[in-house]
């Protein structure tokens, strides 16, 4: 087959390209010398199919070199031309034109290969948007599900979190094509408003009924056509969801929007006070993974730890994923202190569970010169006889049945060991105190005030981490990529059994050094007794013979009997003694050889025990960062249900649960006007006349607010009216 000169000729200079990159020439500066552009992921390829070819340059030959004398110069500099002079040409519009001009029909994918050799063509992804061009979803006569979306969507123009993301995820990819400008990302080069579509359709999976992406493979619901007159399927979220997770965006994401959502609730620079608290989802696996204790299962298993943070009035900060065996000494501390400089403001103290009622974390707050309030587990000895009471009982603030006071520990030790400040509470009349607060807890809190504020944990943080949990799919997990690692779990363990067995290597360290002190004890024993005993029985002898002599003589014998009877008496007295020594030395060594073979047996228990643990294989640790971007939305969701509740519903509505709001409210099925000024959302009335009069008072307070949409057109919500006979015909139902 003959090939035009140009085709042989740069096969040939591939052919030298491949030959100097074997003599170990750079391929960059070849490419440079020779004036070709071959990645190196396309050098393999070339090099195979020109051994394949018997290296000569015809199997370098590219046969689809195209038809460039079918475009020749003329229509080509005039196809330049025109795309110059309107860039909004589409290569289907170019053909037509260039079709209408010359007696020529060129390809769409020719034309796109011409223009694409002088830059010409449109970068990839949607054409930005000149003007506040008109979304284009159904006709407005069409009733839609989920219309009550766009009092979210108002809260989040008034949140401001909006440009939080759009910043935030502007950062990730320039970061990304900083460090590997070779491997674009789609999510890089589209436009902000592509990314928002994709990102709402992740945020409102909960109000779609739906828990992962996957769960739109086989949906057949409206969706977000009310948004966008569209709905994405699995493939292109996962996608998505994907190329997020390589920005690396998640965590950035988390400290961002909680220095939004602060100044959104809490405006100013005033310190601001935490609630803290460990959300534990399970992970359901065959593989060995690393593996802490699930309340809610009330087992130990594989999972992940979600620290959530809430400000005053429960208001949340964001949450943040950690390792499932991650303690919260470990990461609160240093959160707190990071988190104050991403806020720009000092965070006052912070109140969590008894998890952080030991001693570890009081030491660390100590340490770092911070404050917080926990409280005591109900263990050990916390009757008011253990404790010294340094001031009078008060009454708790808000509870007139219960008072307080500060205290220390009785125990000298103890008090000096424990850097916490101890607040005891108790009912009036009762004598122990039912709990017992502690923690670094701030001189201003006075001792009724500390289980005033412990006790707003519970409406608000539990409740608000319940709400999540049944309102916006808090226990799915989403990621599962894993990489092998040691398993930290075991290893623990193995440090444990280690422990174990060097207490018991102590033990019998000390008996052994007891045995051998007793027995030299034993041996100095005899040995002083045989040396008094001979002393003893020389001067007994002694006195015998002189009491003979006395007696011979006619001597008196009083005085010589005295002594020989004390020393008789002493020699008694000296071997008694030394039976009783003996005896306990013979018994205390029983003993010792009794607790020493007891350890021997621990000993080899335990180095069984811990010999028995494998430490070698590797277990699956769970890649956390797709699950840290799906929490930033849920945290997202609910804090927008959190603004639309306080600031639009109506007074009956503001304490709806995020569950029960997306059944009577974020639902709603409606239709939407799209006017080049203003946009109108027109709810379907309700059955019920409570719920129709809540509806209408909501809308009146959503534009009261005056929000406007994304692109600057006013945001109007009403409901429509049911005719009074309907009404009525309702409520007798409802009575019957």
């Amino acid at each position: 087959m003959i090939h035009p000169p140009a085709v042989c000729e740069k096969a040939q200079r591939l052919e030298r390209l491949l030959q100097r990159v074997e003599a170990g020439e750079a391929l960059e500066q070849v490419c440079a010398d020779l004036g070709l552009n071959v990645q190196t992921t396309n050098l393999p390829k070339l090099q195979a199919r020109y051994e394949a070819g018997g290296r000569s340059w015809e199997a370098l030959v590219n046969g689809r070199y195209g038809h460039p004398q079918k475009a020749h110069s003329a229509l080509r500099e005039w196809m330049y031309e025109r795309k110059r002079e309107d860039e909004t040409l589409t290569a289907r519009e170019l053909a037509e034109e260039v079709g209408e001009r010359f007696p020529v029909e060129l390809s769409i994918g020719h034309v796109n290969y011409l223009l694409r050799k002088v830059e010409l063509t449109r970068p990839p992804g949607r054409p930005p948007r000149q003007t506040p061009t008109l979304p284009s979803p159904a006709p407005s006569d069409e009733s839609l599900a989920n219309a009550g979306l766009f009092f979210l969507e108002g809260a989040r123009q008034a949140l401001g979190v909006a440009e939080t993301v759009e910043t935030c995820l502007a950062e990730a990819c320039d970061r990304y094509q900083e460090t590997q400008p070779e491997t674009p990302l789609r999510v890089t080069q589209s436009e902000p408003e592509t990314n928002w579509h994709k990102l709402d359709h992740l945020l409102y999976l909960p109000v779609l009924g739906l828990t992962r992406p996957r769960d739109l493979y086989y949906y057949q619901g409206e969706g977000l056509k009310v948004l966008y007159g569209f709905t994405y399927k699995y493939l292109t979220l996962e996608h998505f969801l994907g190329q997020l997770t390589r920005l690396q965006v998640g965590y950035p994401l988390a400290e961002a929007l909680a220095r939004c959502y602060s100044q959104a609730w809490y405006p100013g620079q005033d310190p601001l006070f935490l609630f803290a608290d460990w959300h534990v989802k399970p992970h359901w696996t065959k593989h060995p993974a690393h593996s802490g204790h699930v309340a809610m299962w009330e087992r130990v298993m594989p999972g992940t730890k979600q620290l959530l943070l809430n400000g005053p009035a429960g208001h949340l900060l964001g949450g943040w994923n950690h390792w499932v065996d991650t303690h919260l000494t470990h990461v609160l501390v240093d959160l707190e202190a990071d988190l104050a400089t991403k806020l720009q403001r000092p965070i006052a103290y912070t109140i969590v569970d008894s998890e952080a009622g030991g001693l570890p974390i009081a030491q660390r707050y100590a340490a770092a010169g911070r404050d917080y309030i926990s409280v005591l587990p109900r263990q050990g000895d916390q009757r008011l006889a253990a404790f010294e009471l340094l001031g009078e009982w008060e009454a708790v603030v808000g509870d007139p049945e219960r008072e307080a006071v500060d205290a220390r520990w009785k125990d000298p030790q103890k008090a000096q060991a424990d850097p916490r400040r101890l607040v005891l509470m108790r009912l009036l009349g009762d004598t122990d105190p039912t709990r017992v607060y502690a923690g670094h807890i701030p001189t201003s809190l006075a001792a009724g005030e500390v289980p005033a504020r412990f006790r707003q944990r519970w409406s608000h943080q539990e409740r608000v981490i319940r709400q999540m949990v049944n309102g916006a799919n808090l226990n799915a997990n989403f990621g599962y990529t894993y990489r092998e690692v040691p398993n930290r779990t075991q290893r623990r363990r193995w440090e444990e059994a280690q422990a174990a067995v060097e207490v018991s290597e102590r033990g019998l360290a000390e008996q052994e050094e007891a045995l051998t002190n007793l027995r030299h004890k034993l041996a100095s024993l005899r040995q002083s007794y045989g040396q008094t005993q001979a002393a003893l029985v020389a001067e007994v002898v002694a006195r015998q013979l002189e009491l003979a002599s006395r007696q011979q003589a006619g001597q008196t014998t009083q005085r010589c009997e005295q002594g020989l009877h004390r020393r008789e008496q002493r020699l008694t007295a000296l071997t008694a003694r030394f039976q009783r020594r003996r005896r306990r030395l013979l018994e205390e060594i029983v003993r010792r050889r009794t607790r020493r073979s007891a350890l021997r047996r621990e000993l080899e228990e335990r180095r069984a025990a811990r010999d028995a643990i494998d430490t070698d294989s590797l277990c699956r640790e769970r890649d956390l960062e797709k699950d840290q971007i799906m929490l930033d939305l849920q945290v997202l969701l609910t804090s927008l249900h959190d603004w639309a509740r306080n600031h639009y519903f109506a007074p009956e509505w503001q304490r709806l649960e995020l569950d029960t709001a997306i059944e009577m409210i974020y639902r709603k099925p409606g239709r939407v006007h799209w006017g080049r000024e203003e946009i109108e959302v027109v709810l379907d009335p309700y059955r019920y006349r409570d719920q129709q009069q809540a509806m209408e008072e909501s809308c009146r307070r959503f534009n009261a607010a005056q929000v406007r949409w994304r692109d600057g057109r006013l945001l109007r919500i009403r409901v429509a009216r049911q005719d009074k006979l309907q009404l009525c015909n309702c409520q007798g139902a409802v009575q019957t």
